[in-house]
């Protein structure tokens, strides 16, 4: 039974870690080991949660200085001791049998480089995380690995670990790709397995807030594997040109609706302006005196009003 090394970067998120550290300890796979990589947090809570964590025998706890999450798994990495690498970020759980189907899968399929599971979200959103079934084409234009999937500590250390110039996020992305370069295949398992908790704020809606950040991000990506690009050119090419065509296409449905919408806008604002004017005149005929309406109506035959 080979050891895998779950490798936990932290920083101020010492309220989470114990649930992430019960989903650990629930596994059916008994032979792991964690690596919990305090990165300069400065919450009393989150040094006293590391500080207990960090007791229990199966816990190896090391300490950097705000170097990223890309830095902070490339040194529990290179301190881990395991075969099988896990990445599991301090504020995330896995089911029990994770661990054990995905080290299955590595033992049993050498060609094998990346084995993960379907996802749900927990916290401030809850449900499943729709992400397509895994095709190179897709990968090629887009993550649709999250990183917590098991990989071979040697195969880490074939591509180099986690890419440091990826500061802003998509560190997991550039690090698939470069083992797909070295002409790994991916298995997804049939089941959600991992369960990615949603914060208010966190580093992922930063990023996803700034499109120039995106950008940078993904032309850094594109220039860290031009030749697996180079290489897939044509499949590259194809994916892109279906996103382009699926983006026309939900272009010209968002389009319709909002015909609709305006359609409806304007047959509900002629419906106000009717009910307005309705309420205008009850209005008007409610602020004469009720003895002059009387008396109004009495002489209305006479064609005279008081």
């Amino acid at each position: 039974m080979e050891l895998v090394s779950v490798i936990m970067p932290c920083y101020n998120d010492g309220a989470y870690l114990k649930e992430a550290l019960d989903s650990l300890r629930a596994q059916t796979w008994v032979n792991w080991e964690l690596i919990l990589i305090d990165d300069g947090s400065d919450q009393p809570e989150t040094q006293e949660a590391v500080r207990k964590i960090g007791q229990y025998p199966y816990v190896h706890v090391l300490h950097t200085n705000h170097v990223g999450p890309a830095g902070a798994r490339n040194a529990g990495i290179r301190a881990a001791r395991g075969e099988y690498i896990l990445p599991l970020d301090a504020d995330d759980t896995i089911d029990p049998i994770y661990m054990e189907w995905a080290a299955g899968v590595l033992s049993e399929q050498p060609r094998v480089g990346i084995v993960y599971c379907k996802a749900d979200f927990f916290g401030e959103r809850t449900g499943p995380w729709d992400l397509p079934e895994y095709t190179l084409r897709g990968m090629l234009q887009d993550n649709i690995i999250f990183v917590t999937a098991m990989f071979r500590k040697r195969d880490w250390e074939a591509v180099g670990g986690f890419n440091l110039n990826m500061q802003d996020g998509m560190e997991d992305y550039d690090f698939w790709l470069s083992l797909l370069d070295h002409d790994r295949m991916v298995v997804q398992l049939p089941a959600v397995l991992f369960h990615y908790r949603i914060k208010p704020v966190s580093r992922t809606t930063r990023f996803q807030k700034s499109t120039a950040q995106i950008k940078e991000t993904y032309h850094t990506i594109y220039q860290n594997h031009r030749t697996l690009y180079e290489k897939y050119r044509e499949a590259y090419d194809l994916s892109m040109r279906d996103t382009m065509i699926d983006l026309i296409e939900r272009r010209g449905a968002l389009e319709g609706e909002a015909g609709r919408l305006n359609e409806e806008s304007a047959r509900l604002g002629a419906e106000a302006a009717r009910l307005n004017g309705a309420l205008q005149q009850q209005l008007q005929l409610n602020s004469v005196p009720i003895w002059k309406r009387v008396v109004n109506k009495y002489l209305f035959h006479n064609r005279r009003s008081i």
